[in-house]
């Protein structure tokens, strides 16, 4: 079967960017910083070979591994979406060099977090050691914060975010009698201190309003002026939330003890 080099390239979409001080090494794929000519932000990259049958199943082998298990990594320790924005694939047989690429403009980031190898490594260990379907519901939750603190318009951004609430308030609250899960929101704030409030709203009734024109609660251009004026706020929520739930390994009763402590600090 050929074996293909494969080069993907992430750029921030957000205010800040990663760099390492030196290549990182898990298994058989590398990731790495490096720094464009004609940006002050680093690009990050990740290289591996993958054995496929062609050219295209062998991008899409690719990027799906970096989607579902780099990129969630990546997004934990910077603390900032990334995009795929170049993907660059060569064949190893010697008879062809094959480069294909796409790229994707997104804005320059001045601002750069230095992380260290312990901080990557320790996050990775982290996220192998929830089980699978924790696992899965919480890369989900990744995926569409991800994509929503790469879109600048704020409604889709909360769309987005509201839907990655609801994939970790279903993993958290998982063991929660029915009355717990129905006034979830409140739930989430005594268990877990998330703050789910926003313009004196809660965040399912603001959603309700948006989308149903709920008017019995608030209007639907109320809701919209809350969501611009909080909508980072709430994915800086959600990422916290995030990130305190894998640093205490997938553990709800760790996650509530650090939950109280961060906001007692």
């Amino acid at each position: 079967m050929p074996s293909y080099k494969v080069t993907v390239a992430l750029k921030s979409a957000g205010d800040k960017a990663l760099s390492f001080d030196s290549p990182i090494k898990l298994g058989g794929i590398i990731v790495k910083s490096e720094n464009k000519s004609d940006s002050n932000s680093p690009v990050i990259l990740v290289e591996m070979t993958v054995d496929s049958q062609d050219l295209g199943d062998a991008k899409e082998t690719a990027t799906s591994l970096i989607t579902e298990q780099i990129l969630p990594v990546i997004v934990l320790c910077g603390e900032v979406p990334y995009e795929i924005s170049d993907i660059k694939i060569i064949d190893l047989d010697p008879r062809w060099v094959i480069i294909g690429s796409k790229t994707i403009y997104v804005k320059v980031v001045p601002n750069i977090k230095e992380v260290r190898l312990d901080e990557f490594f320790e996050i990775f260990k982290s996220l192998k050691n929830l089980d699978e379907d924790s696992k899965s519901v919480l890369f989900r939750a990744i995926k569409y914060w991800n994509r929503a603190m790469s879109d600048p318009d704020p409604i889709d951004k909360f769309l987005n975010l509201y839907i990655a609430l609801e994939l970790l308030k279903g993993l958290l609250l998982r063991k929660e009698p029915s009355e717990k899960k129905r006034e979830w929101v409140n739930t989430l704030y005594e268990k877990y201190n998330f703050n789910g409030l926003y313009g004196g709203y809660k965040i399912n009734y603001i959603r309700n309003a948006l989308l149903h024109y709920q008017k019995k609660v608030l209007s639907k251009e109320e809701a919209e002026r809350i969501i611009e004026k909080h909508v980072d706020e709430f994915g800086r929520e959600i990422f916290n939330l995030m990130k305190d739930y894998v640093e205490c390994g997938g553990d709800t009763e760790c996650l509530q003890k650090k939950r109280q402590q961060r906001n007692r600090s």
